[in-house]
């Protein structure tokens, strides 16, 4: 009995890490569901749907989607209808999901968009900001 102990404590952290690690692939998968669902919100024009993808700090700041999508004309105008978008992957930022996205704009000017993310009481996830980052001609 002694000896069996070590090996099903072996095999519960095997378990527990190959459980992690998908749970870590689910939590992609979903993060990007979310980011995608804004950035064809943006192309649509559907202010309602790309301010439910935003997390509720955010809709916090901006508490109205007029609000909402003028920041994002503003600022973020790279994001709505980029010819094309593709998805990096997630890093850690100090405890923090951070999902890179690569964009390039219709202009041929290209972006990284670097989106923390918040996960809710509710497991689901949300956008809680974006910084968006011109790469020079040379990266392209």
């Amino acid at each position: 009995m002694v000896k069996t102990i070590p090996t099903v404590v072996i095999l519960l952290a095997l378990l527990g890490s190959l459980t992690g690690k998908a749970d870590q692939k689910d939590n992609a998968a979903a993060m990007r569901s979310v980011i995608q669902a804004q950035l064809d919100a943006f192309a649509r024009n559907d202010a309602v749907k790309a301010y439910a993808q935003a997390s509720p700090e955010i809709r916090s700041i901006f508490p109205t989607t007029e609000h909402f999508m003028t920041m994002v004309r503003q600022d973020y105008s790279a994001l709505i209808a980029p010819a094309v978008i593709g998805f990096l992957g997630v890093v850690d930022d100090s405890g923090r999901p951070v999902f890179q996205v690569l964009v390039e704009g219709r202009d041929g000017r290209r972006w990284m968009a670097f989106y923390t993310m918040v996960q809710l009481n509710d497991a689901s996830w949300r956008i809680g900001g974006c910084v968006l980052t011109k790469l020079s001609e040379e990266s392209a």
